[in-house]
């Protein structure tokens, strides 16, 4: 028992101490005021292992930005947001700063978002920032930005409004159903033309594709972060192609062709 206790303190210990938390923008004054207050409603339960889980008082914390606005857009509807509603807030917290080094319990709804909780609340000090949703689209398309005009010689490299818009991202999905199905339905979103697996692992959930994926928006106003965002994930994870969730977007994958 002892050295299970050790291990579990190690762990814990190895564990990071900044994480990011999305709830809806109508809290944002009042987490700024009293922190984020653990909820008995975030989390889905069915995944509880005893009847005092119910109670539990959680906030919910996701390991990177990146994964927090993945889930969010994504699977909104998900019991891990406590019923909040979009437009979206990430709040950035600090748990070194809490008392008593609370411990962190992996969330069984949505692992393949890095997504983790606490039990108890994140006081106002230990809030390093608050970004709208809002906010982060116009960072993160920022940042596509600053990679498609890229610097040669000095002159800046701009895209070419009069062509015909072609972008390329990959994504890690897992796929429970038929594999070649299934990239024929990706294939058929609005935009997608290209689909390609770059490699696959079964497991006993299904299968974990790594694809690429080119696209050209529709609309000419369109960014490819706002077509990643808007149509091309929230239809992946949709109805419209079964047997089918987004796991991950790969960082820095997004480019221009």
């Amino acid at each position: 028992m002892e050295k299970w206790k050790k291990f579990v303190a190690e762990a814990q210990a190895r564990k990071p101490k900044i994480y990011f938390h999305v709830t809806g923008q109508d809290n944002k004054e009042g987490i700024r005021a009293r922190g984020i207050l653990g909820s008995t409603q975030a989390g889905d339960r069915d995944y509880s292992y005893s009847d005092a889980d119910v109670d539990e008082k959680r906030v919910y914390l996701f390991s990177s930005p990146d994964s927090a606005y993945m889930a969010a857009f994504s699977r909104p509807d998900s019991g891990i947001f406590g019923g909040a509603e979009p437009p979206f807030i990430f709040v950035k917290v600090d748990l070194s700063k809490l008392k008593g080094s609370p411990e962190v319990h992996d969330d069984m709804e949505l692992p393949e978002f890095d997504a983790f909780y606490i039990v108890g609340d994140v006081p106002p000090h230990a809030i390093l920032d608050i970004e709208t949703e809002a906010e982060a689209s116009e960072r993160l398309e920022g940042e596509e930005e600053d990679e498609y005009n890229f610097d040669i010689d000095g002159d800046m490299l701009y895209e070419n409004e009069e062509g015909i818009r072609v972008f390329e991202v990959e994504l890690l999905v897992r796929i429970r159903g038929g594999v070649d199905d299934t990239l024929t339905d990706i294939r058929s979103i609005d935009g997608v033309t290209i689909v390609s697996t770059i490699e696959s692992i079964s497991k006993p959930t299904g299968v974990e594709s790594r694809l690429k994926i080119k696209f050209h928006p529709q609309r000419e106003a369109m960014t490819g972060q706002s077509y990643v965002k808007q149509i091309l994930i929230p239809t992946i994870n949709s109805r419209a192609i079964p047997n089918c969730i987004v796991m991950r977007y790969i960082p820095k994958s997004l480019r221009k062709l």
